[in-house]
């Protein structure tokens, strides 16, 4: 039981985080269903695990990969933000990339449904290799309930440069709202089913720097099945790899749409609004955080928000419509 409203402080409000109810683990099920999977000692998979030896609740509970790995959970892409549809309660999750040489998605890690891309992406004189853009992940609780522990799911968004290959570019993203490596998630309180995605990326910056997008999703299972086939993933011997996963419906400039850029070497992260929703709060964190010097203009590869010779900040943007109108698609 979590509560954010305790008065009393002091060690009485730090008490109740945590100090009730059980911890899960979500698996992916190749079939499109999924399920919670409960990190308790009392599940014979943790009790018997035969890697590590828990000594008790609390090191299940600060030991929670490993006890992840006892019961067969799903290893995910890096995951972000978390936000949940305020119409038809289904649940979104970034999945920010997977490029690690030495552990990354197919590399090391096997691909599976709900991770199933593994290509080359080149960028100057490297090559990142993995699930290199990143996707969004979603699913609905089994009857729309919350404490369900069963759920469907499927991959709302696959991240991609638009004029990459269909084995790669899995939602048909264009040049209005081509991505890579979605991070902040959130949906909009004044418009609901408005969804703000932002991006901290260095895969796709030598096109564009990092963004945020506003889209408008549908629902789990409105796409279909689709197979993906992988070239010489490490993870598989080397060889070819056809992964089948579900796909939400393809994207188009109506339902996702590119919203702004941020100056060079930013991150976009964090968002929220006034109640009415006619502000927006954006943050720009780390412009030109790839600069050589911290002291020398010269080699500074942003010089936002004052322009000029400028040293670059991060800084928050307020941004309204010029009508004085709620912001919305």
């Amino acid at each position: 039981m979590w509560s954010d409203r305790d008065q009393e402080g002091g060690l009485e409000a730090g008490a109740k985080y945590l100090d009730q109810g059980t911890l899960y683990a979500a698996k992916f099920n190749a079939d499109g269903s999924g399920e919670w999977l409960p990190l308790t000692l009392d599940n014979p998979a943790i009790a018997n695990y035969s890697e590590y030896k828990f000594a008790d609740p609390a090191d299940v509970l600060i030991n929670s990969r490993i006890a992840a790995d006892a019961v067969g959970a799903t290893k995910m892409d890096r995951p972000e933000w978390g936000g949940v549809h305020p119409v038809n309660g289904e649940v979104y999750f970034t999945l920010t990339n997977s490029v690690s040489s030495s552990s990354g998605r197919g590399t090391k890690t096997p691909l599976d449904a709900a991770n199933p891309r593994f290509y080359r992406d080149e960028k100057g004189d490297t090559t990142n290799a993995g699930n290199v853009n990143g996707h969004i992940i979603r699913w609905r609780e089994a009857g729309n309930n919350h404490a369900a522990t069963a759920f469907t799911w499927d991959v709302y968004l696959f991240g991609a440069q638009a004029d990459a290959g269909d084995d790669v570019n899995l939602s048909g993203l264009s040049a209005e709202n081509d991505f890579s490596s979605p991070d902040g998630l959130w949906f909009s309180d004044a418009a609901p089913g408005l969804l703000w995605i932002q991006t901290d990326d260095s895969a796709y910056t030598d096109q564009s720097n990092c963004m945020m997008l506003a889209a408008i999703p549908g629902q789990v299972g409105d796409g279909g099945s689709k197979a993906i086939a992988n070239k010489a993933v490490p993870a598989n011997g080397g060889a070819d790899q056809t992964v089948t996963t579900y796909a939400g419906q393809a994207a188009t400039p109506t339902t996702l749409r590119r919203f702004l850029v941020g100056p060079k070497d930013c991150e976009i992260t964090g968002i929220t609004e006034t109640p009415d929703g006619t502000a927006i709060f954006v943050n720009i964190q780390h412009p030109g955080e790839n600069s050589t010097s911290a002291t020398n203009p010269a080699e500074f590869t942003s010089h936002w928000p004052d322009g000029g010779s400028a040293r670059p900040r991060s800084a928050t943007l307020v941004i309204t419509r010029n009508d004085g109108g709620r912001i919305a698609l």
